[in-house]
Order: C-alpha cells, then sequence, then structure tokens
C-alpha cells in the first residue's frame, strides 16, 4: 500500500493509449477520470498501489511513479489456467503429519515465503510478515515454549476460582473443551518436552509463522490468505506441510511467548505452518462434506 499524497503521478502515453476507458474503471479508489481527452487524478493520497491501473493496460500506455514498469510481471494472452491442474492440486493437498528426517532448505523455504507474498490483503495493505523456525533447534525451542504454556494452563484450570476467571476471558465453552481433552494434551506435550515423541510438529525441519498488522480480523484473513498459498507451493513442490493450531493458539494468547520470540507489539499471530520433507505418499482423496451453501437470490 503506498500514501504519499500530491508526490504520486500517474502519466498517460498519447501515442499508445486507445481511449478505451479500463485504467479508470479498474482503479478501486476511483482517483482516475477522463475529462476532455485527457487522464485527471483526483486525490492521489487515496492510491492504494494496487497497480491495476498499468495492469490493465494492454498497449502499456500507462505509468505510475510509485509502482516502475520493470517490477510488473507480463501475463500476456496466455488464457486462463487448466481447470483440471487447478481442481487437482487443490484437491489432493493433503495435511501432513509424518516428516522424514531430512532439513527443508532455506532457499526452499524462502521459495515458498516468496509465492506467499503474492496473496491478496486487505486495501492491498501487503502488512503480513514471516519468521522462519529453520532447522531442528529452532523448531524444538518453539516446541518447548507451547508445551509449557499448555502444562501451565493445565495446572490453572485445576483451580476452581481461576477456572472461573479464564473462562470469562475465552469463554465457558472453550474451557470445557480443554478439561475434556486435557488429558491427552498433558500427556502430548509432557512426551513433547521430554523429546520423546514430536506430537506437535511431527518432526518437521521448519515451522513458518505468520503475522501481521492493522485490524484483526483483517490480520487474519491476511495471513490465513498468505498461508494458504504457502501450503499449495509446498504440495507443488512435493513438499509436506501442516497448520498448527496448538502452538498458534499459544502464542495468541500468551504475552510472554510473543515477547520471547520477538513478535512486534501490535501485530496479530494469524498462522503457523511446519514444512518437511514427507514421510509417505497418499494414493487417494479423502471424502468431504457435501456443500453447505446459502443461496439468497432476488
Amino acid at each position: 500500500m503506498i500514501s504519499r499524497g500530491d508526490e504520486l503521478n500517474i502519466t498517460v502515453d498519447s501515442d499508445k493509449c486507445i481511449r478505451c476507458g479500463a485504467c479508470e474503471a479498474s482503479c478501486p479508489s476511483r482517483i482516475l477520470s477522463w475529462v476532455a481527452d485527457e487522464l485527471c487524478v483526483a486525490n492521489p493520497g487515496r492510491c492504494i498501489g494496487c497497480g491495476h491501473c498499468v495492469a490493465v493496460c494492454r498497449d502499456s500506455a500507462l505509468s505510475h511513479s510509485e509502482l516502475p514498469a520493470e517490477k510488473f510481471v507480463e501475463i500476456g494472452d496466455r488464457g486462463p489456467l487448466d481447470r483440471e491442474e487447478l481442481r487437482r492440486l487443490f484437491i489432493e493437498r493433503r495435511t501432513c503429519r509424518r516428516f522424514l528426517d531430512e532439513l527443508v532448505s532455506r532457499e526452499q523455504i524462502d521459495k515458498l515465503i516468496d509465492i506467499a507474498r503474492w496473496a491478496p490483503t486487505s486495501t492491498n495493505s501487503q502488512n503480513v510478515r514471516f519468521m522462519v523456525f529453520q532447522g531442528r533447534d529452532a523448531v524444538r525451542e518453539l516446541a518447548v515454549e507451547t508445551s509449557r504454556h499448555y502444562l501451565k494452563l493445565e495446572r490453572r484450570l485445576a483451580n476452581p476460582i481461576t477456572r472461573f476467571g479464564i473462562g470469562l476471558g475465552i469463554g465457558r465453552k472453550t474451557v470445557a473443551a480443554y478439561r475434556l481433552r486435557m488429558p491427552a494434551i498433558v500427556e502430548m506435550f509432557a512426551k513433547t518436552l521430554a523429546g520423546e515423541d514430536d506430537r506437535l510438529f511431527y518432526n518437521a525441519s521448519s515451522v513458518v509463522l505468520l503475522f501481521s498488522s492493522g485490524l484483526p480480523h483483517l490480520a487474519y484473513a491476511g495471513c490465513n490468505l498468505a498461508a494458504m498459498e504457502i501450503l499449495l507451493a509446498a504440495q507443488s513442490m512435493g513438499l509436506g506441510a501442516c497448520i498448527n493450531g496448538y502452538a498458534l493458539t499459544a502464542l495468541i494468547r500468551d504475552a510472554k511467548m510473543r515477547e520471547r520470540f520477538d513478535i512486534p507489539k501490535g501485530y496479530t499471530v494469524g498462522s503457523m505452518i511446519a514444512v518437511g520433507v514427507p514421510g509417505g505418499v497418499f494414493y487417494r482423496v479423502p471424502p468431504r462434506n457435501k456443500r453447505r451453501v446459502i443461496w439468497r437470490d432476488e
């Protein structure tokens, strides 16, 4: 996102321009208008820097001072992607909970993040950040801190007064669900702390944490859109990936844990993905629930 006031400059090459109006129609901020055969820019400070005005110009007649032409990726007239191949990528993606004892290289993780940065964000804010726990020691440190969080929570939930207070904060149903699953949770994290069985990250060699500034609900949306791109990109690269809710929830609810891992104040932790070399191959896709859709027609 950009906001540079009157410094913004959008110009048109009159020799190339065919006056089709596509740039004006595509501007989400409505700052472009054609007046007497001339493109006028009103309220340039409202520009969100999406670049659509330049991207829709078939004849490359438009230039944007904040978005150099050489940084645009050419699409051309290739047409839409193959629907069946895209469908295969979506439905054959599996959550991986068994990783080999092999390291995913920093270069591979960097490729995943480079793809994820193209995910959409509200008002083109592009404010999703990434933190990579790379290698066994870094992932182990995160696993230990997460385990300690839940073992501490188990002790706190055992106290009726503390349990009541926690219920006021996260809801009594959530507390009841925790208490129901707590024996299994305690066993899982006790083994993780002891180094006996990595039931948290499943021996993954890397963990990618996504966090974002801005309104929390929009920050969550931005992080999860980027996370989905990482999941799909990992599938296409032959890597395994798994969203981790336990560690994510611990970071969301534990301010000291966020401070421990240098999450900037004012940022929302939105998603976490374990990445590694998969320890198996899937030969079929399990069934899914039927579509649940509410249509609101005229």
